[in-house]
């Protein structure tokens, strides 16, 4: 078994090579905030570090590591469950040679370990090489401050070994439910499922946990806002501010898990408004509506990097403003962009590469479509311009279904600050929100075409034979 396990790793590497990005920057990632978190620690514990100076080093480290968390769960679980997916014709023909479903799991499981720890050594790496930079930029933004402590990094393996085991956790489990479900599917119906569109039309019982679990905290959140308000404390309304920043990702994890239900139906009405009736449009908008999975698994990491990019600007233009209205004595200048970089610069990049892994690990897949639609008597123009409209078609869904993340983090820092007596000033930054989505338009559109560019130069035929025997 240990050999078929190594061949099957061989002949899905190149899936997994797709998202591994994914994988690596997650790792990375994490690799540089718990190393920061692990050297603050250290140096107050042994009380070279002032307890007034540590919240740089401390707990803005963990509330980063929390934040990473929410959108690493579902970035990393997709592009495992893609690769997965996309292997049913090679998990179903194991299955046709005489594997059980637990060997059939089994090799899926040491995919798993072994693309995590490889991701894991090359993200360790590039975290440990950005942490001495993130450490002079925690300088720079604190350079008025006059109780800041520069501090110097302690590097060791424990927090290397805990961000590598949750990522291989996190991989295991969101690839491990695909596999399951595989394995228990009869050989010649997995077979044929594999060439097939794949429909999430429910959720599972770990979907509805999570469902639950996000919406009671999002509940908790809210209803904690009264309670710090009536008994207010020193750090009432900085604490308010914090959770409204959580709303952003906690929002976005919630917009994931129900991904499956809301995107197909929101991206067919907006779709269904734009009046070109080209062949090359309609054809675009049918692939997507056929292809429900990989339309999902495309827009969620886009929407996650829209929903941050324009919240925690917007957020953090509309505190300095509320703050500058309500308090005379105040005046700030603004988010300063290192401030941002830090609490969300690595929740950002997790997301774009999640997007960038996603599209580029399906360019077979839609690679075949394309030569399907060449054997019908599209164009090479036509096909090229297919994958670029629906790379239009997942930044439109992704900036519209991102509203989800952008405006209950506004709700709740309106109501929030209003509860505690401030005068709220509301800012949306427009201009951010339109570079946002111009900049993951020109990154979707490259993931989407460029992958499929090299398939139109061969035979359509033997296009479609590369997808079928994968």
């Amino acid at each position: 078994m240990h050999r078929i396990h190594l061949a099957e790793l061989r002949d899905a590497s190149a899936a997994w090579a797709g998202v591994s990005i994914a994988f690596v920057a997650v790792n990375a990632a994490l690799a540089m905030t718990l190393t920061i978190l692990y050297s603050g620690s250290v140096r107050l514990a042994a009380g070279e570090l002032p307890l007034m100076a540590a919240t740089a080093y401390t707990i803005v480290q963990g509330l980063n590591a929390l934040v990473i968390r929410f959108v690493a769960v579902p970035i990393v679980a997709g592009a495992t469950s893609l690769v997965v997916d996309s292997r049913r014709g090679a998990l179903a023909r194991l299955a046709l040679s005489g594997a059980t479903p637990a060997q059939v799991r089994g090799t899926v499981t040491s995919q798993l370990v072994a693309v995590s720890l490889v991701s894991a050594v090359v993200g360790d790496a590039v975290g440990l090489a950005l942490v001495a930079p993130m450490l002079r930029l925690v300088d720079y933004s604190a350079r008025a401050e006059p109780l800041h402590v520069s501090i110097d990094p302690l590097y060791s393996l424990l927090p290397l070994i805990a961000g590598s085991l949750l990522c291989v956790l996190v991989a295991v489990i969101g690839g491990g439910k695909q596999a399951r479900l595989a394995s228990e599917i009869p050989p010649v119906e997995a077979l044929r499922q594999s060439l097939a569109p794949t429909r999430s039309g429910r959720l599972t019982t770990g979907g509805w946990i999570r469902l639950v679990l996000l919406a009671l905290l999002v509940a908790g959140l809210f209803a904690s806002v009264p309670l710090q308000v009536a008994h207010r404390y020193k750090e009432t309304v900085s604490n308010l501010l914090i959770l409204g920043f959580f709303q952003i990702v906690i929002w976005g994890a919630l917009l994931a898990v129900v991904a499956p239900w809301v995107i197909q139906p929101l991206t067919s009405a907006w779709t269904r408004w734009v009046p070109s009736r080209a062949p090359v449009w309609l054809l675009a908008r049918a692939t997507v509506a056929a292809r429900v999975e990989r339309l999902y698994k495309s827009v969620v990491p886009v929407m996650f990097t829209i929903g941050i990019a324009v919240a925690s600007v917007g957020l953090g233009a509309s505190m300095v403003d509320t703050l500058a209205a309500s308090m005379a004595d105040v005046r700030l200048e603004g988010s300063s962009w290192e401030s941002l970089v830090m609490m969300f610069g690595a929740p950002l990049s997790i997301a774009l590469a999640g997007g960038v892994g996603a599209l580029t690990m399906m360019g077979s897949q839609r690679s075949a479509d394309l030569a399907l639609a060449g054997v019908v008597g599209a164009t090479p123009a036509q096909r090229t311009l297919i994958p670029l409209l629906e790379a239009v078609i997942i930044t439109g869904s992704a900036a519209l279904l991102s509203l989800g993340m952008v405006v209950p983090a506004y709700a709740f820092q309106a109501w929030s600050l209003t509860a505690a007596g401030l005068t709220y000033r509301l800012n949306v930054p427009v201009v951010v929100g339109a570079v946002a989505v111009a900049i993951c338009l020109v990154v979707t559109i490259a993931a989407t075409v460029l992958p499929t560019l090299r398939s139109q130069r061969s035979p359509e035929p033997r296009v479609i034979m590369r997808l079928v025997a994968a």
